[in-house]
């Protein structure tokens, strides 16, 4: 009866799970920004309107006697909207520099 040898690997494989934990945050972030992306888009297509009515207050406030609070209101209603329309390129740029972590 021959000896039973048991073949041991000359290698010893490394644990694979944090690749696959990068795979997982990969997935969960490019679900998590497919999910997000229509009510950003959203956030965009609203913020013109929602701004234009708000400095159209503002100008009552000028009739009002009131110019600080109107200017207030105008720089404001101004920044917001353009902060909104930038937010896109700012979610592309934290997606580039969490791929490239």
């Amino acid at each position: 009866m021959e000896p039973v040898v048991a073949q041991i690997p000359s290698t010893i494989p490394i644990n694979t799970f944090p690749q696959q934990t990068g795979i997982i945050a990969d997935k969960s972030l490019e679900i998590l920004a497919t999910a997000l992306d229509p009510v950003v888009q959203i956030l965009v297509a609203i913020s013109f309107p929602i701004a234009s009515v708000i400095m159209v207050g503002a100008c009552f406030f000028f009739m009002l006697g009131n110019s600080e609070k109107a200017w207030s209101m105008i720089m404001n209603a101004g920044l917001g909207y353009v902060l909104i329309n930038l937010s896109p390129l700012f979610l592309q740029i934290l997606k580039q520099i969490g791929e490239a972590i």
